[in-house]
């Protein structure tokens, strides 16, 4: 697909994101949610994955939540116009004063943490009430095994279903006078992002949910969605199909409200990387190309070896192998090996694709240069610098 931007006009290195297609996503994600489960739901999206506020102002503009995991992250959501009630708040490093203000404000506040049921019960004993919901915790790895990030581990958050905690802990916010247990949360990262995964999150919530009466004002099947773009089509539809069909008559839809929190299913797909090749140099058989670019940027964990990625290059010619690097002085900082592409020279680009998600809040402030700009494409073609190169000069000598 081409790009829907101009390479030249650009201040480089930078983020540019397209407005068009973000905001397609956030109501193709909600379209769904009101077809297949009710117009009782909504996307609350994952502030962590990138919390830039522009992206922020987007979704709020869309109808979305902001689902928030930080005192940082619920003020970053305030400031960008997100109303309490449409806040999620959920995680298990809450502040006791932040939690006290949602609660206040009509938050969606998910407990992870026993901490966070104390704290609820300090607050009641105030003479207030409360609605609040509760994390579960599965075994998610025993039953899709090979498809989390836990591998033989389990999974650290949340109350333990299997285990015991989960029943402990509605026992113990059933026991606190003006406390409604209204909530259930079901979130696990997993590497595979499958349809049973989300079966068995929702297979489990409707025991749950059996097992202990709830009658819940909110189920929410947390994130990890993939999605967004020409190229998904009907991936979010087909999420909530599988999760509608796997909870049953658990709970009724014109009642609860399912949440679901997307990041990189509707932030990734937009959001492009984009640096100039400051260099060109052959080192005995290998050909090096030196970039404005930086896995640091984009690859955190230093894990991937290949980008959807577009040359702009000024030669005809191709390279049966060109290795892309960037700036840092990280002799690991390659970020992919282009076979048989255009030959790239000083002042040619380099775009990633698909580079939206944690490639501008999972990155180390590795402190050589300055993070790069962001720019809005509109859908009509027009770019915005949403946030400026920092360009240094050296002092007058």
């Amino acid at each position: 697909m081409p790009l829907p931007f101009d390479v030249a006009s650009l201040q480089t290195p930078c983020f540019v994101f397209d407005e068009a297609e973000l905001r397609q996503n956030f109501s193709d994600f909600r379209r769904a949610l009101a077809d297949h489960w009710s117009p009782h739901a909504n996307v609350a999206y994952s502030v962590k994955t990138n919390p830039f506020p522009w992206i922020l102002e987007v979704a709020r503009d869309e109808g979305c939540y902001a689902e928030v995991v930080s005192n940082e992250e619920y003020a970053r959501a305030l400031q960008c116009g997100f109303a309490p009630e449409k806040i999620v708040f959920n995680g298990p490093i809450k502040g006791r004063d932040w939690l006290f203000y949602a609660l206040d404000a009509g938050s969606y506040v998910n407990l992870d943490s026993k901490r966070e049921i104390e704290w609820v019960r300090e607050y009641a004993e105030s003479g207030k009430s409360a609605r609040v919901g509760l994390r579960a915790n599965i075994l998610l790895e025993k039953h899709c095994p090979g498809e989390t990030l836990s591998d033989d581990r389990h999974g650290r958050f949340g109350f333990s279903f299997e285990g015991g905690e989960l029943a402990r802990a509605i026992e113990g916010l059933r026991s606190i006078p003006g406390i409604e247990l209204r909530g259930l949360h079901m979130h696990v990262t997993t590497l595979s992002r499958s349809q049973k995964v989300y079966r068995t999150l929702a297979d489990f919530a409707a025991e749950i949910i059996r097992s202990f009466k709830l009658d819940l004002d909110w189920f929410d099947i947390g994130g990890g969605f993939y999605g967004g773009g020409p190229a998904n089509v009907g991936a979010y539809d087909e999420y909530v199909r599988t999760i509608r069909e796997a909870i049953g008559d658990a709970c009724d839809p014109t009642h609860t409200e399912l949440l679901v929190e997307p990041g990189g299913a509707v932030v990734c797909t937009p959001g492009y990387y984009v640096g100039r090749v400051i260099d060109v140099k052959d080192i005995v058989d290998e050909h090096y190309v030196v970039t404005e670019l930086s896995r640091i940027n984009v690859d955190h964990e230093m894990k991937k070896t290949s980008y959807v990625h577009e040359m702009v290059a000024s030669a005809q010619e191709t390279l049966p192998r060109q290795i892309i690097c960037g700036y840092t002085c990280m002799d690991s900082d390659r970020l992919f090996t282009a076979h048989d592409e255009p030959a790239l020279q000083a002042g040619d680009a380099v775009v990633i694709r698909y580079a939206g998600a944690y490639s501008m809040s999972f990155t180390p402030q590795f402190f050589i240069e300055y993070p790069p700009a962001v720019y809005a494409v509109a859908p009509d073609g027009r770019l915005t610098l949403l946030r400026e190169p920092w360009n240094e000069q050296p002092p007058e000598s």
